[in-house]
């Protein structure tokens, strides 16, 4: 079997062994980022499914990255597993450019050389399959191209701009919304294969694209070691008094938004009744609206070597989005850590019945303050949800049940006898609906 890194939290890069055979299906994969360091729940997903997959396909990973000069430099890590790997830097336009009326996203994500690569490879090179991750990636995938392309979505973006677009009085916002609905779609049905994290966004995407088969590859739980093994190198000293912790990606727009209504609307709420409470914001990425949140009672810590210890000094972990699709990898690791949790509905989507179960569930500010309150002052309270949540991540997918869902896809696309069981359900998608 192939070896891989011992993995405890952090942004361990991987450590398989890639072998390469002619035999071996070779995959085009495209994505927005390069997956290491795993600094944000995409990355995770990513870096996981790929160190992988890598054992069974030649993986030739074309980026084209909004942060160019970090994934340049670490590219290599990615060459341990991958047959190759390119990064191109995204092209920004300017508003009076050709293409600005496109969605945003697509625009973010323009790269004539990227374009023309793609192209070059799938024109001189075998090709079995095309991975597209996100589809404002599939403008660099042509038209007619010589191999079955699979779209893979981790967030249904226009949902994301309708979100927004509800929370605005800014007619541009609805405007995103709508090409960006449109746009989306279009690529959809040009995918021979679709895949979801979560069954919510299957069930959107089926209804649109009745003649294309879309599939769920949930994201995996175990990245975060289980509440039963402890005695990590980087202990974080709790602050001695009762604290909240918002882990997130800082760089993803929701994750700030998320932050300032913690801060703004829920925290002074809390310390009504809880006059000490403490809140830290732990993530990568924290921009000005974020940095601009530290006080007396708010620390930011920025990028951390290792979540762990942020989640288990944490009193509670707090999950306050206002606008998401998809599964959010935060909640997933607190209840892998066996954390008293509570967040709103859009916090919880994605996740199955018994983990949403564990979960304190709170959308209106004071509501959600008044739980979190709860579970600062009453030890007892506390201590039943983190027994719950330390449940309900037994019953969460594995990474390897995520690779195992992805592998039967590539398999199917290329018309191969599965090598893992066909029609596999995680553990946590049987009997009903994450």
């Amino acid at each position: 079997m192939p070896e891989r890194s011992r993995h405890i939290g952090g942004i361990s890069a991987p450590a398989i062994r890639k072998t390469s055979s002619g035999d071996r299906p070779r995959v085009l994969y495209l994505s927005c980022h390069l997956p290491w360091p795993a600094i944000s729940g995409g990355r995770r997903r990513e870096l996981e499914l790929i160190n992988r997959l890598a054992a069974r396909f030649d993986v030739h990973l074309l980026v084209v990255s909004k942060t160019a000069a970090q994934d340049f430099s670490n590219a290599r890590v990615l060459r341990r597993c991958c047959s190759q790997v390119e990064v191109f830097a995204a092209s920004s336009l300017s508003p009076d450019a050709p293409g600005f009326e496109r969605p945003p996203q697509v625009r973010r994500h323009r790269c004539p050389v990227a374009t023309a690569r793609a192209n070059e490879i799938l024109a001189g090179e075998r090709v079995d399959l095309i991975h597209v991750e996100g589809f404002y990636l599939m403008q660099h995938v042509p038209a007619g191209a010589p191999a079955p392309v699979l779209l893979v979505e981790q967030n249904i973006e226009y949902e994301l701009e309708r979100q927004r677009a509800e929370r605005t009085s800014d007619p541009d916002a609805r405007a995103q919304f709508s090409s960006t609905r449109a746009e989306e779609r279009r690529c959809w049905s040009r995918a021979a294969r679709l895949a979801a994290v979560t069954p919510e966004d299957r069930a959107t995407m089926q209804a649109t694209v009745a003649h294309t088969r879309v599939r769920v590859v949930p994201d995996g739980a175990d990245h975060i070691p289980n509440l039963h093994v402890i005695g990590f190198e980087r202990d974080v000293e709790h602050p001695g008094a009762p604290l909240l912790v918002l882990l997130a990606n800082y760089a993803y727009p929701p994750n700030v938004d998320a932050a300032r209504h913690l801060c703004l609307d829920i925290l002074p709420v809390v310390r009504q009744r809880v006059p000490d409470a403490r809140v830290w914001l732990v993530g990568n990425a924290p921009g000005p609206e974020v940095l601009d949140l530290r006080s007396e009672a708010v620390t930011v810590t920025g990028r951390v070597a290792d979540v762990v210890p942020y989640l288990d000094v944490a009193d509670a972990i707090v999950c306050p989005l206002r606008i998401g699709v998809g599964v959010k990898v935060k909640a997933i690791e607190a209840l892998r850590r066996g954390k008293a949790v509570v967040s709103s509905t859009i916090g919880a989507q994605g996740l199955p019945e018994s983990a949403r179960r564990a979960l304190v569930i709170a959308d209106d500010p004071t509501t959600f303050a008044e739980a979190a309150a709860a579970l600062l002052l009453d030890p007892a309270l506390r201590s039943e949800h983190e027994r719950r949540a330390a449940h309900a991540a037994s019953q969460l997918p594995t990474w390897e049940d995520a690779a195992q869902a992805l592998g039967e896809i590539y398999d199917e696309l290329l018309h191969r006898v599965p090598a893992w069981v066909p029609e596999f359900v995680p553990r946590a998608l049987a009997g009903g609906s994450r």
